[in-house]
């Protein structure tokens, strides 16, 4: 019989005890071993019961919930701990993780979000093969691969398109998943604050979002890896996923500079940073543009495609344009509109063409990448990996050139 995961229920309040109670009672491979009023409870019912995962309150009298997952941290560092608050912003997500927090989950919250949490908590004890000699420090978590001198840093890709339905969010969650499969690592931002469906696309959901992490980047000196890690969603086939809150209604307004200082900072982690951005203009598709490398424009061979896409070139200053990439997509050997009229109309050559596929659709559906099917099967998925080489291409193959002085930065219209 699998071992159940014991858990630990720490809050001041009786009422929210219970109600956590409630909410696990009918997961069979969870048991409540214990209760806690404080930080100081929380200590000594650790060291009877042993649990596996504490579920701890922030605001308690005598110690706080902080305070305590410090202290666990260093006593128990095999009990790991789930800050659940009421608290939701950056300010207690990045306090809980550099206190050695596993996950910040915010009230209110389902059950099966809740058990998903811990079992993720519980499955990062079974990775652990002896415990740590001594405690993780604040500023690296397990895996964690920080660049050293000398070492260049990764590289932004954004991927932008006018129009909704011309592929923008697939060729991106694709791009991302094609370049861990040719052994990069790579995280998908998506910068769609209203309406993003990269989670969709790859049938994955994460607690937190963008905008907790825009918000911790608005002092990036405070940020640490432990925090970011805790953010980030890992999809099976490797990639690293920021996520859109899951409904508009969960967006919060976020700063040029705070997405200027997110996409730096996961340069320091990641060979390539994918943004799927948004269709709107307003300060996160201007810095989104201005922090990239390369600019990935997709249109389709569609009158209306073609004027947005064309609008969105006009806007792009010069050094904007030095850097697009455009991939032409959805594209139908019948039609009347050819890839050379495209280009001459455009005035800009088209770097890949992406045939008409209706394992295109399927694949959004069942939430699966495109580039992990079958090619022999699948026409799509050449002219994809195409895009993955091109971009490898334009920073693997040649010499990266020092770094000049940063000039101020001017908006891209």
């Amino acid at each position: 019989m699998a071992e159940k995961i014991k858990i630990l229920i720490v809050d001041d309040n009786e009422s929210t005890r219970e109600g956590t109670q409630r909410l696990l009672e009918y997961e069979d491979n969870i048991e409540i071993v214990g209760f806690a009023e404080n930080g100081l409870e929380a200590i000594k019912r650790v060291e009877e019961f042993h649990p596996h995962v504490v579920l701890m309150d922030i605001n308690m009298p005598v110690m706080n919930g902080i305070e305590a997952t410090q202290r666990l941290q260093q006593e128990s560092p095999r009990t790991k701990v789930i800050v659940v608050s009421v608290q939701d912003d950056a300010h207690y997500l990045k306090q809980a993780f550099r206190a050695g927090a596993v996950d910040f989950v915010a009230k209110p919250i389902t059950s099966a979000e809740l058990a998903q949490a811990i079992e993720r908590a519980y499955n990062s004890i079974q990775a652990e093969p002896t415990p740590p000699p001594m405690p993780v420090p604040a500023q690296a978590w397990p895996g964690a691969q920080w660049p050293t001198p000398g070492v260049s840093e990764g590289h932004v890709i954004s991927v932008l398109g006018f129009k909704g339905g011309v592929g923008k969010t697939t060729l991106a969650v694709n791009l991302g998943v094609g370049l861990v499969k040719a052994g990069k690592k790579a995280v998908v931002v998506d910068t769609n604050l209203f309406f993003g469906d990269v989670s969709v696309f790859l049938n994955t959901r994460g607690q937190h979002t963008i905008i907790e992490m825009a918000h911790m980047a608005s002092e990036p000196d405070q940020m640490d890896p432990q925090s970011v890690q805790s953010v980030l969603v890992t999809h099976e086939s490797g990639v690293k996923l920021l996520t859109a809150p899951k409904n508009p209604r969960e967006s919060e307004p976020i700063s040029s500079e705070e997405i200027v200082n997110l996409l730096n900072y996961l340069k320091r982690e990641f060979d390539y940073v994918i943004v799927d951005t948004a269709t709107t203009l307003d300060e996160v598709l201007d810095a989104s543009i201005q922090a990239a490398e390369r600019l990935v424009i997709v249109t389709t061979p569609t009158m209306p495609a073609l004027k947005d896409t064309q609008i969105l070139i006009s806007l792009l200053d010069a050094d904007s344009l030095e850097k697009v990439i455009l991939v032409l997509n959805q594209v139908d050997k019948y039609s009347r509109i050819t890839a050379d009229q495209i280009a001459n109309y455009l005035k800009r050559p088209v770097a890949v063409q992406i045939p008409t596929d209706p394992s295109a659709v399927e694949a959004v559906n069942q939430g699966i990448a495109l580039v992990t099917l079958d090619q022999r099967r699948v026409p799509s998925i050449r002219p994809l990996l195409n895009v993955v080489q091109l971009i490898r291409d334009a920073f693997e193959t040649v010499q990266n050139e020092a770094s000049q002085q940063e000039e101020p930065r001017k908006r891209w219209w």
